[in-house]
């Protein structure tokens, strides 16, 4: 498992409440995509109407996987024949 997988998983509130969380480990879960696409599907499964905060973590979740795949395409060992 990727080191920056299980982190995320630990703390992006799946597992134990956010709110039941030590303050430093809420400010770094607010940092993890991870977190951001957690609270868009419980929004999504749950709210009655879907509001601007699901804007908010679908943009967040998207310049994650952008900026992943672009230091995954920087690290990518090119070969040359």
């Amino acid at each position: 498992m990727p080191a920056g997988v299980l982190p995320q998983l630990l703390l992006c509130g799946l597992l134990v409440a956010r709110s039941g969380m030590a303050p430093a480990l809420q400010t770094v879960s607010d940092a993890l995509p991870l977190t951001y696409a957690h609270d868009a599907l419980l929004q999504a499964t749950t709210a009655p109407s879907l509001g601007g905060r699901l804007g908010l973590d679908v943009v967040v979740i998207a310049a994650g996987t952008a900026v992943a795949l672009a230091l995954g395409a920087l690290t990518l060992r090119r070969r040359t024949a």
